[in-house]
């Protein structure tokens, strides 16, 4: 067999590149080479003899073997690799393990893990999935498969323990669970030479963590920057201001028409709302009327909120709330199309549609509308659903205040400190439920963070 010391040597340049990227790195660790006497005896214990090309590395690199990295969060994976986070390789003679779980659960007349008959398990994924030996198969080499303990499916991986390391670690010993390395599996296991494969080698060969300030004046890599890290800053939205409204309005428009998961559109359309704002207001009245397939009406909602005047926008997504629902709106639907407004009036228009259980969104569109004062004394005098809701979101607000001190919201015409006290006691014993009187008593304990 060829000589395989050339692997260690490929790990740690891939252990090298990770940790000069910021990567966390786990450095290997090899334990002592199992001697003949060592492997006869595991052979014995799981009853077969085991496969040539585990032994031979076992003897001559180390009877175990471990190490994992994880890309740092400012290293941008091709978004058609969005899976894939992190790598790792480890094994451990003494984990060794003969899978008879399937003929246990067979006869007790269940059905689950009857694919692992025959296998013999050399390791396992951090979720809990198998990689085993398929002992079945009739040749000295026995195959590597995986299998997936939520479906108790089996894949095939490669065709020996040497031909999985080898293939592993040119793929750069991606993650260990199924859903980071599938990208490259055929139907004959792992395919280093697929147009994926190439791809993500040419990648991870070059690749190299990227911060702001690499991609500042580039406005195609910093927008990418912003979808990949999933975080519009103050200081990313005054970089994007620089470039060219039009040219940039074009941009984020041609990448709003792609493919794409919801969670990108919601930054790119964030990035319109908050970069552009009443500057693509033409362009967010023209989607009310054309009703695209690619804008999710969430979205729309939320342009908007950013795009179009208060006077203008809010009917809008009103109208469509109440037409859409027949007037059976969710309180989820309606944090979801009205909570970037923070205007009273859609408190106003609340009045008539909250139900319960207040607790799903209805709680947090009246503190993103900012209540004030005068809305907390109406509200809780109104009907049970409305008193319910106002001391959900006086919860809630005080939970805010108190967890982040820099919150600037302020209710507005709030009373001396002594008058809030006193209608908030009063609040407080006119309560049959204990979960609504124990959230009003912390509401009181904290009344200095209203002032």
């Amino acid at each position: 067999m060829e000589d395989i010391q050339f692997l260690i040597s490929k790990w740690k340049e891939i252990l090298h590149k990770l940790e000069k990227n910021n990567g966390k790195v786990c450095q290997m660790e090899i334990g002592e080479a199992a001697t003949l006497q060592e492997i006869e005896a595991k052979e014995k214990e799981v009853g077969c003899p085991l496969p040539p090309s585990y032994k031979y590395i076992v003897h001559n690199i180390g009877k175990s073997l471990s190490f994992y990295y994880s890309f740092s969060e400012d290293t941008m994976i091709p978004s058609e690799f969005r899976e894939i986070f992190s790598g790792e390789i480890h094994w451990n003679i003494d984990f060794l393990k003969n899978l008879t779980i399937a003929d246990d659960l067979l006869e007790d007349g269940e059905d689950d893990g009857r694919t692992l008959r025959g296998k013999l398990e050399f390791s396992h994924a951090g979720n809990g999935d198998v990689y085993a030996f398929d002992m079945s198969v009739d040749r000295e080499e026995k195959p590597v498969i995986y299998w997936d303990h939520e479906e108790d499916t089996i894949t095939y991986i490669a065709d020996s323990f040497i031909d999985y390391l080898l293939k592993m670690t040119e793929l750069g010993c991606i993650g260990s669970e199924k859903w980071q390395f599938e990208y490259f599996l055929s139907d004959s296991g792992l395919d280093t030479a697929s147009p994926a494969a190439v791809r993500w080698k040419q990648w991870f060969e070059t690749f190299s963590e990227t911060t702001l300030e690499d991609v500042k004046n580039n406005m195609e890599q910093l927008t990418a920057f912003v979808v990949y890290r999933e975080k519009l800053d103050e200081e990313t939205i005054t970089l994007l201001q620089k470039f060219n409204k039009n040219e940039l309005f074009q941009f984020l428009l041609n990448e709003l028409h792609k493919d794409g998961a919801f969670k990108d559109q919601k930054l790119l359309c964030e990035m319109i709302g908050r970069v552009l704002g009443q500057n693509a207001e033409t362009w967010v009245s023209s989607i009310w009327e054309a009703k695209p397939d690619y804008m999710d009406t969430r979205l729309r909602s939320y342009l908007t909120s950013m795009c179009i005047s208060k006077d203008k926008g809010l009917p809008l997504v009103i109208n469509f709330l109440e037409q859409e629902s027949n007037n059976k709106i969710t309180g989820y639907d309606a944090l979801s199309h009205l909570g970037h407004f923070y205007s009273g009036d859609v408190i106003s228009w609340m009045e008539n549609h909250v139900k319960f259980p207040v607790t799903e969104g209805w709680d947090e569109l009246f503190i993103r509308s900012n209540f004030s004062w005068d809305d907390l004394k109406r509200w809780t005098s109104l009907e049970e659903k409305h008193e319910a809701t106002a001391i959900r979101a006086l919860e809630k607000y005080v939970h805010e205040k108190a967890a982040n001190n820099t919150c600037s919201y302020v209710i507005a015409g709030l009373p001396a400190k002594s008058e809030c006290i006193e209608f908030l006691v009063k609040l407080r014993n006119k309560q049959v439920l204990k979960k609504r009187i124990l959230p009003i008593e912390k509401v009181i304990q904290n009344i200095d963070l209203f002032y």
